[in-house]
């Protein structure tokens, strides 16, 4: 009976886990929409990779609270400014996750590989890397997120015939886990960085 109890607890921890891991990002998707042209552009641009003997570093664009405030209120968002700082890193890591896309397209492939590929992604480390990545400043990678965006890709059977492409699936596959972890830090759901 013990057992059953404890799978049943087990059960009830992964099914939490997994429901709060993919956040909801459509308050960013938004507030994306309504950023000038220029802003976007510059979102994009700043998104830089430091590529280091046995690693490298992602940097996301500066983000801006008040071009975010802005977008925000033209989507009706009424947010405090905790909320709002966390809308413009949310939308620092969606220009990444656009920039992947079209780094994907560069390569002659489909973009639509990132939902592919993240719904492979392990739950927890989803959450774990994203709500990280969603932290200001530069991001040093970690071996066993990388392995663990490998595994992911591996699993998704994404059959490119441009191997190059594979690089901005891994790199759009963490923007999208730091978009996420920004979106829960706005709804209060991940701890403060």
């Amino acid at each position: 009976m013990r057992r059953i109890m404890a799978f049943s607890a087990t059960l009830v921890l992964f099914s939490t886990i997994a429901a709060s891991a993919a956040a909801d990002t459509s308050p960013v998707g938004c507030a994306w929409d309504k950023l000038p042209a220029t802003e976007q552009s510059r979102l994009r641009n700043e998104f830089k990779v430091d590529v280091r003997d046995g690693g490298f570093t992602i940097l996301f664009a500066n983000a801006d609270a008040a071009a975010a405030a802005e977008a925000a209120q033209q989507c009706q968002f009424n947010a405090s400014p905790a909320q709002m700082e966390n809308l413009a890193l949310g939308l620092a890591r969606h220009a990444a996750v656009e920039k992947a896309k079209q780094g994907i397209v560069d390569k002659g492939e489909d973009p639509g590989a990132l939902t592919k590929a993240m719904a492979k992604v392990h739950e927890g480390k989803r959450e774990a890397i994203g709500n990280r990545l969603a932290c200001p400043g530069p991001h040093d990678m970690v071996g066993e997120w990388d392995a663990s965006i490998r595994n992911s890709i591996g699993k998704a059977k994404l059959g490119f015939k441009n191997g190059r492409a594979y690089s901005w699936v891994s790199l759009g596959l963490y923007a999208m886990m730091a978009e996420e972890g920004a979106a829960r830090r706005m709804a209060g759901k991940a701890e403060a960085c």
